[in-house]
């Protein structure tokens, strides 16, 4: 009866957000804003025609997770920084909780008929703790690759600045130098770093302003602090020189103690091993002894 009870209430809520989801939405104001922040898109430009299944999916699945109260807004920065949309990220935590809960499902109805019948609050239970990590598991790993790209993003910055530094030191203005140490680099980082110099000389406005808004928008500390400490330093190269020097210094001792933790971090980890194959030795020898303790039988008198 319980269960019956149970899939009632899952086939009804299941058709309650079928209907939420078709139903359309306004798009939130802050959403159409990240998006115009953005590089247009190739799909952007061809209109909605154009829009692949699995972004229509990311559609549905983004106004799913809306109506029970989830905003997207939340992770705008962490999807600008990993290049994710809401949609894709909506549609993995659908999927993880779906197919979490329908595996453990599955599982508990193949040992039902092989004979092994788990009781059926366990099994439901389970189930429904697998489909909670599914759905967490997303913005677990988006966090994780967040601030993995953060800190490639640090790595980048310091040798940009080393880069800077090498041609204002050659006789290079500081315009000249911010660029050319910026065509010099590749990867996503040096290409974020001259779409923000590409900004500020359509904008007219100053190269440490745009980072500073660059930095805000990626979350990184780092560059924000470039900015107000180059702003300090005035306008006058020697100033900059000296500004950007140290912030290079800085960093470099940053991404040094970053690396020590790390390794003293993995050093330590190492040691769990050690301690299992240690008790598990020490269980292998002393097992006998205490079989034969529990064993034996005192002589009747």
């Amino acid at each position: 009866m319980i269960v019956l009870a149970l899939l009632g209430a899952g086939t009804g809520l299941g058709a309650w957000l079928c209907l939420r989801a078709i139903w359309p939405r306004p798009v939130p104001l802050t959403t159409i804003r990240a998006q115009l922040d953005r590089p247009a898109s190739s799909a952007a430009v061809l209109g909605d025609s154009s829009r692949t299944t699995r972004e229509q999916l990311g559609d549905i699945a983004t106004r799913i997770l809306t109506a029970f109260g989830e905003r997207s807004a939340d992770h705008e920065q962490l999807f600008r920084l990993t290049d994710r949309t809401s949609g894709q990220h909506a549609l993995e935590k659908l999927i993880g909780a779906a197919g979490g809960t329908l595996g453990v499902l599955l599982v508990g109805t193949g040992l039902t008929v092989a004979g092994v019948a788990p009781p059926p609050i366990v099994l439901i239970v389970f189930a429904l703790g697998v489909g909670v990590g599914g759905f967490l598991f997303p913005d677990w790993s988006l966090r994780e690759e967040a601030e993995r790209r953060r800190r490639a993003f640090r790595h980048a910055l310091s040798s940009y600045l080393d880069l800077v530094n090498v041609i204002l030191a050659g006789g290079g203005g500081i315009e000249t130098s911010l660029h050319a140490a910026a065509d010099a680099g590749d990867g996503w980082a040096f290409a974020a770093i001259r779409r923000s110099l590409d900004r500020a000389r359509l904008t007219n406005r100053s190269p440490w302003d745009t980072f500073a808004a660059l930095g805000e928008e990626l979350g990184i500390n780092e560059l924000r602090e470039l900015s107000a400490s180059v702003e300090l330093a005035g306008r006058q190269g020697s100033r900059v020189n000296a500004s950007l020097a140290a912030k290079a210094d800085s960093l470099r001792g940053h991404q040094i103690a970053e690396t020590e933790a790390a390794a003293e971090a993995a050093t330590e980890r190492m040691t769990i091993p050690v301690a299992v194959l240690l008790l598990g030795f020490l269980i292998f020898i002393a097992y006998p002894a205490v079989q034969q303790i529990t064993t034996v039988t005192n002589p009747i008198p």
